[in-house]
């Protein structure tokens, strides 16, 4: 019975985080990055689909999505991440590939990518 409780616990923590989901495979229109604020040196990078993209979150603006931001004088190893998910979709872009992201909630009202996922088309 202990242990049945433990993970009806587990299960409830780990609702929220399972509320995020994948986009469906879209090809990239344009990549970017925007700046929170005039001369600032903190930015997101992001992605314009080209065509319709799935969004399980409930953003205002679907029309980029964000992955991360970043900063020029910030060496966090989520700043570093970030920087290093960015090379995907430059990758995707360059090629010609599809990509496909994992939303988690919304930065900037736009949706939030956590992860991404390349594929040849």
């Amino acid at each position: 019975m202990k242990k049945l409780l433990i993970a009806t616990f587990c299960l409830f923590l780990s609702i929220p985080a399972m509320a995020a989901s994948w986009t469906n495979w879209f090809t990239i229109d344009t990549l970017g990055y925007d700046l929170y604020q005039t001369n600032s040196t903190q930015a997101f990078f992001y992605i314009i689909p080209t065509g319709t993209v799935e969004n399980p979150e409930s953003c205002t603006s679907t029309s980029k999505y964000a992955l991360g931001a970043t900063s020029t004088s910030t060496t966090t190893p989520a700043a570093l991440n970030n920087k290093e998910i960015s090379k995907l979709p430059t990758l995707a872009y360059t090629a010609g590939w599809q990509i496909r992201l994992y939303l988690n909630g919304c930065e900037f009202n736009l949706p939030n990518g956590y992860m991404v996922e390349v594929k040849k088309p």
